[in-house]
């Protein structure tokens, strides 16, 4: 009979214990919580960000390589199976047909060179951009006393997901990008396409009236290759 009345005791003071303490609210419960996650009572959860997607584009100007022709300062002649411009870091490159290790060519050796792409066959010669003796390879638009060239870039973009104003691009990209350069007949500066009409004529002095007079009707986009090498092949013609 005692042991009876004790348990009975015991089972009514337990209810009441839980009739009497609150449930947890805001930060306590967070905590609970948090603590029912861990056997210690402590500890994190590492999480895995799976949305990066890698590197999209390359930073060679052809994403498939292309049998070649260098023509080198001491006037012999290479033919490459595979080879490729790396317009990104400005080196010329070629596959090793035997261990298909991608290797260098010493850029200061050739005078110019193709890519026999397909059926077509694109020729690229040194410019300088900025007219301070460092060169890089530019592809040949028109060669008929002047010189129009395109001269190739890569930017390299980084990802871009992370944070409220994030672009949500999951990846690095090297992107297209390119100029057109255009060198005067008798004249060794190289000149940068811009936007403005002003900027082009200051590179022909001596004709400029003509020159803004076939811009004008011929309504000439001098950012389009095919506009500046009519505009090119008009001024050899002057």
């Amino acid at each position: 009979m005692k042991s009876y009345i004790l348990i009975l005791f015991a089972l009514i003071s337990t209810h009441c214990l839980a009739q009497t303490i609150p449930d947890p609210t805001g930060y306590e419960a967070k905590e609970n919580l948090r603590e029912l996650g861990s056997a210690a009572g402590t500890g994190s959860v590492q999480t895995f960000d799976n949305r990066y997607e890698g590197t999209k584009g390359t930073p060679y100007v052809f994403e498939t390589w292309y049998p070649g022709e260098l023509f080198l300062k001491s006037k012999s002649k290479v033919q490459i199976k595979d080879m490729n411009y790396n317009c990104y870091d400005n080196e010329l490159v070629y596959m090793d047909p035997a261990t298909k290790a991608i290797r260098l060519i010493n850029r200061f050796t050739v005078d110019l060179f193709y890519i026999l792409n397909g059926s077509d066959t694109l020729l690229f010669a040194p410019i300088e951009p900025e007219n301070d003796g460092e060169f890089l390879f530019a592809q040949v638009l028109y060669n008929g006393g002047s010189m129009v060239y395109k001269r190739y870039q890569k930017e390299f973009v980084r990802a871009n997901y992370e944070g409220g104003y994030s672009a949500d691009r999951k990846y690095d990209e090297f992107a297209d990008k390119s100029d057109l350069y255009f060198s005067r007949r008798n004249d060794v500066k190289f000149y940068r396409v811009k936007k403005s009409k002003k900027h082009i004529l200051e590179a022909f002095p001596g004709v400029e009236d003509e020159i803004s007079s076939y811009i004008k009707a011929e309504k000439l986009n001098l950012k389009v290759e095919e506009d500046l090498v009519k505009l090119l092949k008009y001024y050899d013609s002057l």
